[in-house]
């Protein structure tokens, strides 16, 4: 667009959402103001926090949706579009690299796979919420408790370990349970997950600034273009 020239009507711009940037830019942010000192309040600190564990969660699926539009070729690209609700988050994991071309996808026996496996469990519990969700408490007098850690769990209970926290990234399971130090834990996974899909994936995913850039597009008025001066 030429300097100072100003077209009749408004132009439209087109930008696709990325759904990723935004939701760990959120995340970050939350757990920015989770983990504050000046912030007092133990349950204000566990309302971010347990909001900002969902949204990390989230933005592994939006990234992965965002990578198989952004880097199959047709055809394979739109038969997996279009089945794509078909297929477990966790296998579009696996299989993105295969389908590239690779010659390795993530080791399901080790790390980040084990972890990131069981954010897309926690991501599934606060997505789909079930009844038979339970939380577990010590009482420690007729008025005070505290959460039940899993070093606390009494070897004669019926109580098991993973029905206190997820077992691999060792925070709770419970919703009011959750702090600052528990999202240090599920953002290094996320971090790590990204990275090794980078490595898998031969740096498409830091190549350029396709995690948190997106390319706008004039669709309106027909045949407009970008220009540069001089």
């Amino acid at each position: 667009m030429a300097g100072g020239f100003v077209p009749k009507h408004p132009w439209i711009l087109r930008s696709p959402i990325n759904n990723f940037h935004y939701l760990y830019q959120d995340a970050e942010w939350l757990h920015g103001l989770a983990a504050d000192p000046n912030r007092p309040s133990r349950f204000e600190k566990t309302r971010l926090s347990r909001t900002a564990v969902v949204l990390y969660a989230f933005s592994l699926e939006a990234l992965i949706n965002r990578a198989y539009e952004a880097f199959l070729p047709e055809p394979i690209k739109g038969f997996f579009l279009e089945r794509e609700d078909r297929f477990r988050h966790q296998d579009k994991w696996t299989l993105l690299p295969l389908l590239l071309g690779g010659q390795e996808s993530f080791d399901t026996s080790g790390y980040p796979w084990s972890h990131l496996v069981e954010l897309i469990g926690l991501r599934n519990d606060y997505a789909h919420p079930k009844h038979d969700r339970f939380a577990y408490y010590r009482l420690l007098s007729p008025q005070q408790m505290e959460p039940l850690d899993a070093n606390q769990i009494p070897p004669d209970s019926d109580i098991s370990e993973k029905e206190v926290l997820y077992r691999q990234l060792r925070i709770p399971r419970d919703p009011y349970s959750l702090l600052p130090e528990h999202l240090d834990r599920v953002k290094k996974v996320v971090d790590d997950s990204i990275q090794e899909l980078d490595r898998l994936l031969a740096g498409r995913l830091t190549t350029g600034d396709f995690l948190h850039g997106d390319q706008m597009t004039i669709v309106y008025p027909p045949g407009a273009q970008f220009t540069q001066d001089g």
